[in-house]
């Protein structure tokens, strides 16, 4: 049977709900206001200089609410393997009265420290507070969170902006990526604009084998892959969104008998997992990578890119 198609959320994205729905979806999400259509595309690059390219990172805490020390170690681990310091975050909010017990008020900044946290609330979702479509209440602090980029990047640092909605294209951090690419795009400063962690899903399929009650428990359904102790973080917590996934009992040789679409590590009570989005047993090669491909397009994990002439 062809497979539910892949989608972590709850609905459609914003630009196509209906006014009545939107209360449906997470706290920060509403539909599209009028400055974000047309800016799509990357636009022309023909007028960027030859300056550094810096990345920028977007993301969304949800589910991580009760596991904030773990979610900094593991970013922390990533970009450190990449050749970079623990990066910065921006916290994007209008309001940090929220229930996730790990970004109520400043209970971020508490565990990361304050040099390593900006709340930049200008880039929020005025919404939030007034009502009526999605609107950032400050678009041009998008210049400010660019410029605190530029400067990061000049130590090898990078800038996370969070908000708490779980996928971009539903969540108004995806409007302030498209301020931060005209902002890029004005003063000719190359970026890559990314939901965190980056990256595009490999051609080859990512394997764990499992104890066969495990194996048994993700055969029916179970929403993790559980990964066996130790975890290496600075892999698996950078897994792209949409990786392809299979999964094999450990008692037997053969090849993985279950394929499943996954993403970056999460941290669980009983530990580290690989979330499971969907499975595409009966599939193809070729239309396994199609589906993810297809997947990442529509709920907003494309990276957004002005590159240097």
């Amino acid at each position: 049977m062809h497979p539910s198609p892949i989608a972590p959320t709850r609905g459609p994205p914003l630009w196509d709900m209906p006014e009545g729905a939107h209360g449906q979806l997470d706290p920060q999400a509403q539909p599209a206001p009028a400055y974000e259509q047309g800016h799509n595309d990357p636009g022309d690059s023909s007028m960027v200089s030859r300056m550094t390219s810096i990345t920028l990172f977007s993301f969304g805490y949800w589910g991580w609410g009760n596991a904030v020390p773990q979610l900094v170690e593991a970013i922390d681990a990533v970009e450190k393997s990449r050749g970079y310091a623990p990066p910065i975050f921006a916290d994007i909010r209008i309001s940090r009265a929220v229930r996730a017990a790990g970004f109520d008020g400043n209970a971020f900044e508490k565990i990361v420290g304050p040099a390593r946290y900006r709340w930049m609330d200008g880039l929020g979702n005025l919404a939030i507070k007034a009502g009526g479509e999605t609107r950032i209440k400050d678009p041009a602090a998008a210049s400010e969170l660019l410029d605190l980029a530029v400067e990061s990047s000049k130590v090898r640092r990078r800038v996370v902006y969070y908000c708490a909605c779980q996928t971009p294209c539903r969540c108004h951090r995806y409007l302030v990526s498209k301020l931060l690419l005209e902002a890029a795009r004005k003063r000719a400063q190359p970026v890559e604009i990314v939901e965190w962690p980056g990256g595009e899903p490999a051609a080859k399929e990512i394997v764990v084998a499992l104890p066969r009650p495990a194996f048994d428990k993700v055969r029916r359904g179970a929403a993790s892959v559980p990964l066996p102790a130790p975890v290496d973080l600075a892999k698996m917590a950078a897994v792209p969104w949409y990786s392809l996934l299979a999964v094999r009992p450990d008692d037997e040789g053969a090849a993985p008998t279950w394929r499943l679409v996954t993403g970056p590590a999460q941290y669980r009570k009983s530990g580290w997992a690989l979330p499971v989005y969907d499975a595409l047993d009966g599939m193809s090669a070729a239309a396994m990578r199609a589906e993810v491909l297809r997947a990442r397009e529509d709920q907003g994990y494309r990276a957004l890119v002005l590159a240097a002439r």
